[in-house]
C-alpha cells in the first residue's frame, strides 16, 4: 500500500510511452490528492523503484502544495523536504523541481536537476535568472498575466487562443532574458486560474498549442476531467496522439 493508495498497474499503452511521462512525486503532507510522501521513506522508496522498473525517467518533484487554499510554506521548510528527498534518492532519475521559490531551485540545480517547473509562469526574475545561470529546461506554465493569485478564476473569450498568446508572450521574454529557446517547455496550466470548462477545451484542443516548443500537460487526478468521460488510458493515448512530450502524472491510484 501506498498511502492507503496502490501503485498504478500500468498497461501498455503507458510502458510503451514511458519516455512522455513525468512521474509526480509530492514532498509533502498536504497534497491535494493526499499522496504526500515527506517522512514516508518506504513508500517513496517503492515509488522510486516502481519509476525506475517501468522505464519512467522522468520526475517531477514538489516540496510545496500549490492545491486551492494551500498552506505556503517557508523556503527552509521547503528546501528541508527537498533535502529529505535527496538523502533517499539514489536512482539515476531526469529529475525536476516544482518550485517557484529561486533558493529551492538553485538548491535543486546543485543537486543534479535538469529542470525547474515553475506553475506561477516565470514571472520571478530571480527566478529566470536562476534557470540562465544552471542552463537548465524550463516548463513554463500557464498563468493569467492579469491574475491576482494562482487559482483567481479568469475569463476567457477564446481560452485556447488566448492561453497560446499569453505563453507566447513568456516565451519571448524569457528568452530575450537568456533562456535558450531548446530549453524551454509550455504548459497550459490545466485547473489554474480556470474555470472546468476552460480546463477540458484546453486539454481537448492541446494539439493547438504543439508547435516548435514542446508541450507538458497536468491533468491527473483534477476535478474536470470527471467530466470528460474518458479513462485515464484514453486522456493519455489523447496527449500523446496530439503531440504532447510530457505528460505529467501521478504513479498511483
Amino acid at each position: 500500500i501506498l498511502n492507503r493508495k496502490s501503485i498504478l498497474d500500468l498497461d501498455k499503452t503507458f510502458i510503451r510511452n514511458s519516455e512522455n511521462i513525468l512521474g509526480i512525486v509530492n514532498l509533502t503532507p498536504d497534497s491535494f490528492s493526499g499522496d504526500g510522501l515527506y517522512k514516508k521513506e518506504n513508500e517513496l522508496i517503492k515509488l522510486l523503484d516502481f519509476a525506475e522498473k517501468n522505464k519512467i525517467n522522468n520526475l517531477d518533484i514538489g516540496c510545496a502544495s500549490s492545491k486551492p487554499g494551500y498552506d505556503k510554506v517557508t523556503t527552509k521548510e521547503e528546501a528541508t523536504r527537498l533535502n529529505y528527498f535527496l538523502d533517499i534518492m539514489k536512482s539515476n532519475f531526469i529529475l525536476s523541481i516544482d518550485t517557484s521559490s529561486p533558493e529551492v531551485a538553485k538548491l535543486a540545480l546543485k543537486n543534479n536537476f535538469k529542470i525547474l517547473n515553475d506553475v506561477n509562469g516565470f514571472y520571478n526574475e530571480e527566478l529566470i535568472n536562476t534557470a540562465i545561470k544552471y542552463q537548465c529546461k524550463v516548463i513554463i506554465v500557464h498563468r493569467h498575466p492579469d491574475s491576482k493569485s494562482l487559482h483567481e478564476k479568469m475569463n476567457y473569450r477564446n481560452n485556447t487562443g488566448e492561453v497560446l498568446e499569453h505563453l507566447e508572450h513568456r516565451v519571448s521574454y524569457v528568452i530575450d532574458k537568456g533562456v535558450k529557446k531548446e530549453n524551454i517547455y509550455i504548459d497550459p496550466g490545466l485547473g489554474f486560474g480556470k474555470f472546468e470548462q476552460d480546463s477540458i477545451d484546453l486539454l481537448m484542443n492541446i494539439n493547438d498549442l504543439v508547435n516548435e516548443i514542446p508541450v507538458v500537460v497536468g491533468y491527473s487526478r483534477k476535478k474536470f476531467t470527471k467530466k470528460l468521460k474518458l479513462s485515464k488510458k484514453e486522456i493519455f493515448e489523447h496527449c500523446i496522439n496530439s503531440g504532447v512530450t510530457l505528460v505529467r502524472m501521478h504513479l498511483t491510484n
